[in-house]
């Protein structure tokens, strides 16, 4: 009887998977306590910093002189945090306070560095191993609510900032592979220990800076109580012309910004000492307030939700496609989806060049700019005052709970949004745009620019906006694909009276684009009989006073309107679950939408 040979195993055609890419789900945090150390600031409060997972701490004074258990109890200020040897998916940092009686239960640091020095990544960085690993070098969680940056050495800095050319470097958070969840107390540039120099009485520019690199993956989301900027007008010796010198925040976020978060934002806003980037008639930059930038890298900066839930004052939050090192180009990528600010506004500014979402304000829109590629709903709870909005396609939704006032509503206009955001310097010039202290333009300072045949922004055909207002239009300029000025001989930038063959709006030599639309719904008065004239002229005389929309089709409707419903403090909002890549958030924030400020 005949039997059947086995086939030989031909190994050589066995299938075997491919390795296209390295991937590495993120484990839960780690519960393995690795280094703490304890100590007491000059009020007395306790502290103590945990690192739980792989890494190593170290604090130290403004010596450099560490916290030990023998000096645990011996109240001193800290300068300098460092974690070393970190993994992304495991570490985790976590400070807590224990406030003593009449104390404000702060623990102020001046630096805490994440060290990028756990491990290597390929030397051929093309090579694919399926078997590999991907370095880690960040951190999950930086958890330390209680603790908040400040000059705790007392001392004037000496250190160049490398983010804003001019300034010192005051302090800072530095991450250069990043940190997913960062939750902290904030910055104060006006604390000053016992003895020490206030920052404004260093007669220079300095800044705190927060860098947070690329995370292996998710995104950097940040939690602060509040921050706080200031300015200062001093004579240097020698000269009688005053310099401005802001005590400036920025906050530089590589890659996507899940969500920023504040109770607050403070500044100074005495006349002469806001910064520049608020003043388009200023002769000198001086950038400061609290800048919060996603910025591009390996992939373009974006911000999903940014939210202030009180005041906001001085306040510039953009997102780019490149670094702020380089100069960008208006890409597909670099969007603000969430703004959101519930208290009062003073001196703020957005810029988004691919666009926003929903854009809210709790408490009115005052003193604030927009430029922006689009807006699916601006909503403010009251009325917008002195402010600017410049879409270069549609305001799909605008609805105000009270009067527009000074203010410049438009769409469909040509901008240069990146370039708007940030133009780094060069041997031979300066840089430009907010980031460094220019005012971007908007219809009534416009600039020229030679490679669009005109001024910037220039009206072009895909304008629409879809408004409700529940109050007066007064003095106010609400516009689509309309351009008063299209030759730009005149000064590009102010407009002039009509004898001086300046074109204001309303006047026959406009050009206004065929698809631009208008559809509005004001419950109020229309008055612009006080920018007809003078030096504010923006409306020709020759139109009636109530004249303020403009475009090729417009639809203005007398009716009630019903205010929208932002949230606005106080809060009281239903406690949710957070997302995932917030999970480490989880039983952070009370009831009323603020978040605990210390364990």
């Amino acid at each position: 009887m005949s039997t059947r040979k086995r086939t030989p195993s031909r190994r050589f055609l066995r299938p075997q998977a491919e390795g296209l890419e390295t991937r590495q789900l993120l484990s839960a945090y780690s519960t393995i306590p690795t280094a703490s150390v304890s100590g007491t600031d000059a009020d007395g409060d306790k502290w103590t910093l945990t690192l739980y997972g792989p890494g190593t701490l170290n604090v130290v004074d403004k010596t450099g002189a560490a916290f030990t258990k023998a000096t645990a109890d011996t109240p001193d200020l800290i300068n300098t945090i460092t974690v070393a040897g970190t993994v992304t998916s495991r570490s985790r940092l976590v400070g807590s306070v224990t406030p003593v009686a009449g104390s404000d239960g702060r623990v102020y640091f001046q630096n805490l560095n994440v060290q990028a020095n756990g491990s290597y990544g390929e030397i051929d960085p093309s090579h694919v191993d399926r078997l590999g690993k991907i370095a880690q070098n960040g951190i999950a969680l930086v958890d330390m609510p209680g603790f908040w940056l400040g000059n705790t050495s007392g001392v004037k800095p000496t250190v160049s900032s490398q983010v804003h050319p001019g300034s010192f470097l005051a302090g800072g958070i530095t991450a250069p592979e990043g940190i997913n969840v960062l939750r902290f107390g904030g910055v104060n540039v006006d604390y000053t220990p016992a003895g020490g120099t206030p920052l404004t009485s260093t007669a220079q520019k300095n800044e705190f800076v927060v860098f947070l690199g690329l995370p292996v993956t998710t995104g950097t989301s940040i939690t602060v109580d509040s921050v706080t900027t200031d300015a200062s007008s001093d004579v240097t010796s020698g000269s009688t012309t005053p310099t401005i010198n802001q005590q400036s925040v920025t906050f530089l976020v590589t890659g996507r910004i899940n969500l920023f978060q504040a109770n607050a934002i403070y500044g100074n806003t005495t006349s002469g000492l806001a910064p520049s980037q608020f003043n388009s008639s200023s002769t000198a930059t001086s950038p400061g307030g609290t800048y919060v930038v996603s910025q591009g890298g390996a992939v373009t900066g974006q911000i999903g939700y940014f939210r202030v839930g009180g005041d906001a004052t001085n306040l510039t939050v953009m997102a780019l496609p490149v670094d702020v090192f380089s100069s960008g180009t208006d890409v597909t990528g670099p969007q603000i989806t969430n703004f959101m600010v519930g208290g009062e506004t003073n001196n703020v500014m957005m810029i988004a060049p691919s666009g926003s979402r929903d854009v809210s304000f709790g408490q009115g829109m005052d003193n604030v700019v927009i430029n922006t590629q689009f807006i699916s709903h601006l909503h403010a709870n009251r009325g917008a005052v002195n402010s600017s909005v410049t879409a270069s396609r549609t305001i799909d939704s605008m609805v105000l709970g009270g009067d527009l006032v000074n203010s410049l509503i438009q769409s469909g206009y040509t901008q240069t949004l990146a370039a708007d955001a940030n133009s780094p310097g060069s041997t031979f010039s300066a840089g430009a745009g907010a980031f460094n202290g220019v005012a971007p333009p908007n219809i009534r300072d416009r600039v020229q620019n030679t490679f669009v045949g005109g001024s910037l922004p220039t009206a072009h055909g895909g304008g629409g906006i879809n408004a409700r207002i529940a109050g007066s239009v007064v003095n106010s300029v609400v516009s689509v694909s309309v351009d008063p000025d299209p030759s730009g001989i005149n000064e590009p930038g102010q407009f002039q009276g009509i004898s001086n063959k300046r074109f204001p709006f309303g006047a026959p030599e406009n050009i206004v684009l065929p698809r631009g639309y208008i559809n509005a719904k004001v419950e109020g008065d229309i008055d612009n009989s006080g920018i007809q004239s003078g030096s504010n002229q923006l409306v020709s005389p020759d139109v009636p006073s109530n004249s303020a929309f403009f475009a090729k089709s417009v639809s203005v409707v007398k009716g009630a309107v019903f205010p929208p419903a932002v949230n606005q403090p106080p809060y009281n909002p239903t406690p949710q679950t957070p997302p995932k890549w917030q999970g480490a958030l989880k039983g952070a924030f009370r009831r009323d939408g603020t978040f605990r400020r210390s364990k």
